[in-house]
């Protein structure tokens, strides 16, 4: 009489190596996938930032005579584009301080990082920068001091609103040439006068006046793209870009 032969118990070493195997191609198929989407469902973020805070603009020139948030000379006085613009999106909330230095990004991200002052994209080398307010437009100073007050410009002086860059990524409280930041895929998202959202490459030196297609921001100030107006204060005609 043969005796019950007796169930084998776990797993032989090839099966195991075999699960293993499989689990790891699974793993090196997903991961990629996750990261993709993560980093689409970011940009979606920083888009829906992005016409916040252009929205919120217009209803600041609407409430303001039509003017344009205008730097004073005083980045803590509760007059800067910032400070403007969080008091229409929250409304009742405590003022914050200016973004701090960068050695205190857990601070600022404390304050602003769950707000739409912020891109979900930013890193902490970004050195605690996310959107930038374009500088001529604010006319911003280099030098952060005004010995006089700025006279704030008038929507309706922009000649060219959905070719004039408002607000977009930047390695600056201020958007600049040399400051925006590519952090999508090397593309720098913007929302401009009229309030549409779009992306464009990061200046190029010496390309001072791409032409559209190109999708590249221009180089030269001198170029409605930066400066809304169609002309300098001395009446030389600036390219429309």
């Amino acid at each position: 009489m043969k005796n019950a032969s007796r169930p084998r118990q776990g797993f032989t070493l090839i099966e195991l190596l075999t699960v293993i195997a499989i689990i790891g191609i699974l793993a090196g198929i997903m991961i990629p996938v996750v990261g993709s989407v993560r980093k689409k469902a970011g940009m979606a973020t920083s888009m829906s930032n992005l016409r916040q805070l252009g929205a919120a603009t217009q209803i600041f020139v609407t409430e303001n005579n039509q003017k344009l948030p205008v730097y004073d000379g005083d980045s803590n006085t509760g007059h800067y584009w910032l400070h403007e613009l969080w008091k229409i999106l929250h409304p009742g909330r405590p003022l914050p301080s200016m973004p701090p230095s960068p050695d205190t990004y857990d601070r600022f991200m404390e304050v602003y990082g769950r707000t739409v002052f912020v891109t979900p994209l930013m890193e902490k080398k970004d050195a605690c920068r996310s959107y930038g307010y374009n500088a001529y437009l604010s006319q911003y100073t280099t030098s952060g001091i005004r010995t006089t007050p700025a006279t704030p410009l008038q929507f309706s002086q922009i000649a060219m609103p959905s070719r004039t860059v408002l607000i977009g990524d930047s390695y600056s409280i201020n958007l600049e040439m040399g400051k925006a930041a590519p952090r999508n895929d090397g593309w720098v998202y913007c929302v401009f006068a009229d309030g549409h959202v779009d992306r464009l490459r990061p200046p190029e030196s010496g390309n001072d006046f791409p032409p559209p297609e190109q999708k590249r921001m221009p180089y030269s100030q001198a170029s409605m793209f930066w400066r809304g107006v169609d002309r300098s204060p001395t009446g030389t005609a600036l390219t429309p870009w």
